[in-house]
């Protein structure tokens, strides 16, 4: 039987503005803005309809740095994403629980740094985007 892909829902418009991340960076759930004219933190144009971070910018989600994902993420999260060419929010949660539960294992059990090679010998990742013109 033939596998009939769906389109995921467009992107809701973000709700953050400066004033919600001035609150985060308040709770400590964000790193002080040290730079006006290029500050760590910037919320999305009003105007958005999905997200397209400048240059130098990761989208995060508030519930994330609420629930103790860090800014910056772990110094294993950060090697992931670039080896994968991808940016934090492309992780599903679940994705993201296999990566902690990685690096705790090597760090807590093994007593090593997470390897690379020991990640790619156990891991099989494969992105869940169709290809272009799957779902024509």
């Amino acid at each position: 039987m033939p596998v009939r892909l769906v389109a995921a829902d467009d992107w809701r418009p973000s709700s953050m503005t400066d004033r919600r991340l001035l609150e985060l960076e308040r709770e400590g759930l964000l790193r002080h803005c040290t730079s006006l004219s290029s500050p760590e933190w910037i919320a999305p144009p009003a105007d958005h309809r999905e997200p397209k971070p400048p240059k130098g910018y990761v989208v995060s989600f508030a519930k994330f740095h609420r629930h103790g994902l860090g800014d910056p993420p772990s110094s294993f999260m950060r090697p992931l994403c670039h080896h994968y060419g991808v940016e934090l929010q492309h992780f599903s949660p679940n994705a993201i629980t296999i990566a902690a539960v990685f690096a705790a294992m090597c760090e807590g059990y093994l007593g090593m740094m997470p390897h690379w090679e020991l990640w790619l010998h156990l891991y099989r990742a494969s992105s869940s985007t169709p290809p272009p013109g799957a779902l024509a």
